[in-house]
């Protein structure tokens, strides 16, 4: 009887202190858990670790109540979709980038380029007279070779003519800037603007005619070319007001030098 009643305290006291010793290790498990450190996989940037409420971060991104399924499959999933967007970072990184393509689309227009300029060479032959208001009338052969672009040209010429007040004969080389006036395609075919002079000339007359001297002078006026075929222009006329001095005062009988007037002249363009 007295053992029985010592011994019923003491189971009690022994169960008292095992529940107490439970409720321990049980708040000291939950505060290891709560403080376990992040768990990093090897040669990747991905850790994991979990808070004090029990749940689970994966970098910062994904999260979930602890758990064997839940936190295998809120990790795994999380840590996928990162890999994926990592992969396509990488795809959109290294692909090869195309060169620029070159504009090749070049204007159409009726034979014109820029990048070129139409350049023509014509060879002249023709029939001149001049009418002077001291010298008289003279009239001869010519001839003479055209340098033509779009915007301008040149041409040296030689006359020869015969006649006059004196009965002289003129040798003279007029050259002159030939001026395009319509928009005509073909070089040698329109209207144009000539101006220029004789640089140098010559008279000869025997002495009873005033004898030889040299002469130059100034010419300007207008033409007129037809294109008869690819080969061949008609230059329809050649109109020019000129102004000539001599170096003699052997120009007429009248002792004058200085002699104005104007020439007309046609021929073809080879």
């Amino acid at each position: 009887m007295i053992l029985s009643e010592l011994i019923t305290p003491l189971r009690r006291g022994v169960r008292s202190i095992r529940v107490r010793v439970g409720v321990v290790i049980l708040a000291t498990q939950h505060a290891c858990f709560a403080q376990q450190p992040p768990i990093c996989v090897p040669g990747t940037p991905w850790c994991a670790r979990t808070d004090a409420d029990g749940r689970i971060h994966v970098d910062g991104r994904a999260q979930g109540q602890v758990g064997p399924s839940g936190a295998d499959a809120n990790a795994s999933g999380n840590a996928n979709a990162a890999g994926n967007a990592n992969a396509a970072g990488n795809a959109d990184g290294n692909y090869p980038s195309q060169p620029p393509q070159q504009d090749t689309y070049r204007p159409q227009g009726s034979g014109y380029s820029s990048s070129s300029t139409d350049v023509g060479v014509g060879l002249a032959l023709c029939g001149t007279v001049k009418a002077g208001v001291y010298s008289g009338v003279k009239g001869g052969p010519c001839f003479g070779i055209s340098f033509r672009t779009e915007d301008i040209g040149f041409e040296m010429e030689s006359q020869l003519l015969f006649g006059g007040v004196r009965d002289s004969v003129d040798w003279v080389f007029p050259m002159s800037f030939i001026i395009p006036l319509t928009s005509e395609s073909n070089l040698y075919e329109g209207l144009h603007l000539r101006v220029g002079g004789s640089p140098i000339g010559v008279t000869f007359a025997d002495e009873d005619n005033g004898g030889n001297y040299v002469r130059f002078g100034l010419h300007a006026g207008l033409s007129y070319e037809w294109d008869v075929s690819d080969a061949v222009s008609w230059r329809v006329f050649d109109g020019r007001a000129f102004l000539d001095f001599g170096t003699k005062r052997e120009v007429d009988r009248r002792g004058n030098f200085l002699d104005f007037g104007g020439q007309l002249s046609t021929g073809i363009v080879f």
